[in-house]
């Protein structure tokens, strides 16, 4: 019952914020849902997730998209559908991605969910271009739409590097270049994960990476980077 009741007051919290942020597409009693692409920070509205093949020895990846409740949980499993927005995606079914379900079960007694999305890496082009998959939800029969700035979401994807949509957040690393980036795969044979919340979960390796990577600019001084300018060691315990 305790639990009825947070669950509860959590969700007119989110509803009073959500009042401020944008409106609601299609809430009724019955539920609505959203994306919440940030899982850690749920004010921040991020529609995109970006993500390169660069570096690393995969040819595919799964990116899960988290779809969350508005209104509360109830007792059977009910279905959230969704929809590829050919107008604002570039990636081609097949080549750069593999087919997506038109719907998907957010389970019985459940208030979030994951959609995976398998993103291929081997058109050569990638090298040079990045892609995009576009996905929006839709209504079901058993639920509406939620926070009208979430209902969209965004996966960009290429074999180039890019930085991180994390990475100022970590307050860690300093200046983005391309030059520390590829350092960093070039010397640790890893790069950046996919989501914020996967750099989170390994922090404290991450965070050993991070001061190996400005000990071994600190020593190899000045290293320039992509524009002609030095890189500065930044991690300082």
């Amino acid at each position: 019952m305790k639990i009825k009741i947070l669950y509860a007051i959590g969700f007119w919290c989110i509803l009073s914020v959500a009042c401020q942020e944008n409106e609601m597409t299609d809430f009724e009693n019955d539920g609505a849902v959203y994306f919440q692409l940030n899982a850690t920070y749920w004010a921040e509205v991020a529609d995109s997730i970006v993500y390169s093949f660069a570096g690393k020895d995969v040819t595919e990846c799964t990116v899960n998209l988290q779809v969350d409740l508005m209104g509360m949980a109830v007792d059977r499993d009910r279905e959230v559908c969704l929809a590829i927005d050919p107008e604002l995606t570039t990636a081609e079914e097949g080549l750069h991605y593999k087919a997506l379900e038109t719907s998907y079960v957010l389970p019985a007694g459940a208030y979030t969910m994951q959609i995976p999305v398998t993103i291929l890496g081997t058109d050569p082009r990638m090298e040079n271009q990045a892609f995009q998959l576009a996905i929006r939800l839709e209504p079901s029969a058993d639920l509406g739409l939620g926070l009208s700035q979430r209902t969209l979401a965004r996966i960009q994807f290429s074999a180039m590097l890019t930085k991180p949509y994390y990475w100022d957040a970590t307050y860690a690393w300093g200046k983005y270049s391309k030059v520390k980036h590829e350092k960093l795969i070039e010397l640790l044979g890893v790069d950046f994960p996919a989501t914020e919340d996967e750099y989170y979960d390994d922090y404290d390796l991450w965070e050993a990476y991070c001061n190996y990577l400005s000990q071994w600019f600190a020593e190899n001084y000045p290293v320039n980077d992509e524009h002609g300018n030095p890189i500065d060691p930044w991690y300082v315990n």
